[in-house]
C-alpha cells in the first residue's frame, strides 16, 4: 500500500499549483509552421529480363526475412469469357490450383505446401489471370517447382469443378443480401451497360453452360509464357535466382497468341434515375456517377485533385456541407475511378436514413453543380496536394508493393517512371488547371442517380428527380436440365412435330413467305405504367423481321435483315445493340413457320422432352434447337388440339438471362393455317407483353428497301 507521507506530499503540490497565478497559454500558431518540400518517392530498381520462351522475369532483393515471395500475371481475363459463359474466367482460375496438375491431385499439392509452411495460388480477375506464391527461401525449389506444374499443367479435376461451381451458385444466391453491394453492382451496369463485359453478372445459366472443355481451352488460349511477368522479391541473391527461374520455365514452349480486342466502354453516361426495392432497411444507399477516366488521361491529376477536394474525406466539401452542417448523411463520398487500360466510373454517395433521401440527392447534386461552376479554392486544393502527395510513401513502403507496381505497368504497357511522372504532374497542377478539368470532364446533367432502400419512408417521391426506373434485381431461375436425345426421343419429337404441322395447315404451310400481324399490344409494369401501342409484326422466311410500333411517345420502327439491325425512334436512328440483333436472330431461327418447313432438312434438332400441363391441359414438350445459331426452345404442343400451346426460350430480361415463356390462344384460319391471335409474353414468371391480333397478312410481299437503313 501506498505510504501516508506519499500521498499527503502529492496534495500538497497540487494545492500549490492551484495557488499559483495562472499563465496564459499562447495558441498554436500551425499555419505559420514551414515544411521542407516533399522528396521524390525513390523506388528501388529491380532486375528485369526476358527468357528465350518469351516470359519476362522482374527480380528484386529483400533480406528482411528468410522469406521468398512471387506474382504471376498473365494477360487474360473475364472480359474475354463468352457472354453465355460469364464465370468460366473465374472458375478456370480457380480449379487450375484445386484441380491438382497431370502429375499431382489438388490435396497432394495441399500437403505438399503445409509441411513446409507454403503457399501457391491462381486466380483471374476482370483484366489480367495469374498466380501467388510465398515460400521460405530454403524451399524455393520447391515452390517454383509447383507453380510451374500449377501455371502450365493444370488436370482440372472433375469434382473440384463441380465444388467451385457450388460455391458460384452460393453467390449467385447470396448477392442481393447486402444493400452496399446491390448498390455497386448495379450501379456498375448503369453506368457500363447490362452486358458490358465490365459489368456482366453470372448466373446459374450461364455457370450451368461451363464445361470442363472450356475451362482447358481457356487456359490453353491465354497461360503461355510469351503471355507472362513474373516478379519475385526477397531474401535471394539475384544472379542465382535468375538462373532457378530459367531453369524452371525456360522448358515452357512459347506459342502465338491472338488477344481479343478490349470491349468498348461508353463516352457518355446516359442521363437516368433508378431505384431497386429493399423494404428491410431503413436507410437508403445511393450512388450517382457517370463514366470516369484512364490512369494515362491528360486530366488525371487535376481530376484526382479535384476528387480528393469534392468528396475524398473528412476535409473535403461534400463531407463538410452533406454530412456535417446538414447532418444528411452517414457517410458521403466521390471517387474518381481509373482504370489502366479502359474507362472507369466516376461515383458520388453515401447512405443516409430514408426519411432524408430525395433531400440527399438533392444535396450532392447541387454540391456537383456548384463546384463544375465555380470550382475549387486555393486552399481545397493544397489540402487535396498535401494529402495526394502524402499517401505515396504508403503505397511504396515495402519492396513488394515496389516490384508489384512495376510489373503491373509492363503488364499495361506503361513506362516505368510513370509513378514518378504522376507525382511531378501532381505538384505542377494549378487551380486554373483543375477547375478547367471539372468543367470537362464532370457532367451534373448526364448522371446516372440510383437509390436502394424503402420507397414507402423517402421525404419525396423519386420522380421529383425525373422520370423513375425501377430495377429488378431478382435472381433467375437455374434453367432446367434437359437429357440428350435419343433415336426414341427424336423420333418421338418428330412425329409432334409432324402432327403439328398437319394440324396448322399441312402443305399450304410451305407456300408462306411472309407473314404481317398487326394488333393492339400491351407493355406491362413499366416505370410508366401499362403501356398500349399499336403494332405491326412482319416475318420475312427465313431470317428477316420488321417490327413498327405507334404509341404516345411517337412511332418506332426496328428492322433485322438476318445480320444486322438498326431502330429509328423520335430520338434519332441508331444500330441495334449486338444482344438485341442476338436475340431478333434466335427469334427469327425458332419462328414455327421455318421450324415446319424445315422437318426434312438438317436444320434443326429435335426431339421429345416429357410430358407436362399447360392450363391443366395435358401437353407434351419438344426439344427444337437450330444447329447454326444454337438457338434453342422448349415447345408444349397441345396434346387434344394438336397446336402449340406454350414456348419456353431462354434470353434477355431486365434481370439479366431468364426464362421467357409465350403462350398462344384464340387460334383461327387464315387462309387455312392456323394461328394465334393473343399471344401473352412472361419474363421470369412475370406477365411483360400482351398481343391481341386484328389482322393476319400472308404472303403480301415486302419489298426490298424496307430492310435498308435510311439516311439519317
Amino acid at each position: 500500500m501506498r505510504s501516508p507521507k506519499y500521498f499527503s506530499a502529492a496534495i500538497l503540490l497540487i494545492a500549490a499549483f492551484a495557488l499559483c497565478p495562472a499563465q496564459t497559454a499562447k495558441p498554436l500558431q500551425y499555419k505559420k509552421l514551414h515544411y521542407p518540400p516533399l522528396r521524390s518517392v525513390q523506388i528501388p530498381e529491380p532486375s528485369r529480363f526476358e527468357l528465350a520462351n518469351g516470359m519476362v522475369v522482374y527480380l528484386l532483393e529483400d533480406h528482411d526475412f528468410p522469406v521468398i515471395n512471387a506474382s504471376v500475371m498473365v494477360k487474360t481475363g473475364s472480359r474475354f469469357e463468352p457472354a453465355d459463359k460469364v464465370g468460366l474466367a473465374s472458375l478456370t482460375g480457380q480449379v487450375m490450383r484445386t484441380g491438382g496438375t497431370t502429375s499431382r491431385t489438388g490435396d497432394e499439392i495441399d500437403e505438399m505446401l503445409e509441411r513446409v509452411g507454403a503457399s501457391v495460388e491462381t486466380f483471374i480477375g476482370t483484366s489480367s489471370g495469374g498466380a501467388r506464391l510465398s515460400v521460405l527461401k530454403e524451399d524455393i525449389d520447391l515452390g517454383l517447382d509447383v507453380l510451374s506444374d500449377v501455371l502450365r499443367n493444370p488436370a482440372f479435376g472433375d469434382g473440384k469443378i463441380e465444388l467451385a461451381k457450388i460455391a458460384a451458385r452460393t453467390s449467385i444466391a447470396r448477392r442481393n443480401d447486402q444493400v452496399g453491394a446491390i448498390a455497386s453492382r448495379e450501379f456498375n451496369r448503369l453506368v457500363y451497360g447490362a452486358d458490358n463485359p465490365y459489368a456482366r453478372l453470372t448466373e446459374y445459366e450461364t455457370i450451368e453452360n461451363i464445361t470442363k472443355q472450356d475451362m482447358v481451352d481457356f487456359h490453353r488460349k491465354y497461360f503461355v509464357p510469351n503471355n507472362t511477368i513474373i516478379a519475385l522479391w526477397g531474401d535471394f541473391n539475384t544472379k542465382e535466382m535468375r538462373a532457378k527461374v530459367d531453369s524452371v520455365f525456360s522448358s515452357w514452349p512459347r506459342q502465338a497468341v491472338e488477344l481479343p480486342p478490349l470491349p468498348a466502354v461508353r463516352k457518355a453516361t446516359p442521363r437516368s434515375v433508378n431505384f431497386i426495392k429493399k423494404d428491410d432497411v431503413n436507410q437508403s444507399q445511393i450512388y450517382i456517377g457517370q463514366i470516369g477516366g484512364r490512369l494515362d488521361d491528360s486530366d488525371s491529376a487535376p481530376l484526382n485533385l479535384a476528387d480528393d477536394a469534392f468528396g475524398g474525406g473528412f476535409a473535403s466539401r461534400l463531407f463538410k456541407h452533406v454530412r456535417s452542417e446538414q447532418g444528411l448523411a452517414y457517410s458521403v463520398f466521390s471517387s474518381w475511378g481509373e482504370d489502366y487500360d479502359h474507362a472507369g466510373l466516376f461515383r458520388l454517395g453515401g447512405s443516409t436514413k430514408s426519411a432524408t433521401t430525395v433531400k440527399m440527392v438533392q444535396s450532392i447534386l447541387k454540391e456537383l453543380h456548384e463546384v463544375v461552376k465555380d470550382g475549387i479554392t486555393d486552399d481545397e486544393l493544397k489540402f487535396a496536394k498535401d494529402s495526394y502527395l502524402n499517401s505515396f510513401v504508403f503505397e511504396y513502403d515495402t519492396k513488394g508493393k515496389v516490384i508489384n507496381e512495376i510489373m503491373t505497368l509492363d503488364y499495361y504497357g506503361y513506362p516505368k517512371d510513370f509513378v514518378q511522372k504522376q507525382q511531378h504532374d501532381v505538384v505542377q497542377t494549378t487551380r486554373e488547371m483543375v477547375n478547367d478539368a471539372i468543367k470537362k470532364r464532370w457532367n451534373p446533367d448526364a448522371m446516372a442517380i440510383l437509390v436502394v432502400g424503402k420507397e414507402a419512408d423517402f421525404d419525396e417521391a423519386l420522380s421529383t428527380l425525373g422520370t423513375v426506373r425501377t430495377i429488378d434485381i431478382a435472381i433467375p431461375a437455374a434453367p432446367e436440365k434437359i437429357p440428350d436425345p435419343t433415336p426414341a426421343t427424336t423420333g418421338k419429337g418428330m412425329d409432334l412435330l409432324k402432327h403439328l404441322f398437319d394440324t396448322m395447315g399441312g402443305p399450304k404451310i410451305l407456300t408462306v413467305k411472309d407473314v404481317m400481324e398487326s394488333g393492339k399490344v400491351t407493355v406491362l409494369g413499366t416505370p410508366m405504367g401499362d403501356i398500349e401501342m399499336q403494332s405491326e409484326v412482319t416475318s420475312v422466311l427465313p431470317d428477316k423481321i420488321i417490327n413498327k410500333s405507334s404509341m404516345m411517345m411517337g412511332e418506332m420502327t426496328m428492322v433485322y435483315d438476318g445480320k444486322n439491325g438498326w431502330v429509328n425512334t423520335p430520338m434519332g436512328m441508331q444500330d441495334l445493340p449486338a444482344s438485341q440483333a442476338e436475340e431478333m436472330m434466335k427469334q427469327a431461327a425458332l419462328n414455327p413457320m421455318n421450324v415446319l418447313q424445315s422437318l426434312d432438312k438438317p436444320a434443326y434438332a429435335i426431339y421429345y422432352f416429357k410430358d407436362d400441363k399447360v392450363d391443366d391441359k395435358p401437353v407434351s414438350v419438344v426439344i427444337v434447337k437450330h444447329v447454326a445459331t444454337g438457338a434453342v426452345a422448349r415447345w408444349y404442343i397441345d396434346n387434344q388440339t394438336g397446336l402449340l400451346a406454350k414456348t419456353i426460350s431462354r434470353g434477355r430480361t431486365q434481370a439479366g438471362p431468364g426464362d421467357i415463356e409465350e403462350f398462344f390462344s384464340d387460334y383461327r384460319d387464315e387462309g387455312g393455317i392456323k394461328l394465334a391471335h393473343k399471344m401473352e409474353t412472361f419474363s421470369n414468371g412475370k406477365k411483360a407483353i400482351e398481343m391481341l391480333v386484328s389482322t393476319v397478312k400472308i404472303n403480301a410481299g415486302v419489298a426490298a428497301e424496307a430492310f435498308q437503313r435510311p439516311k439519317e
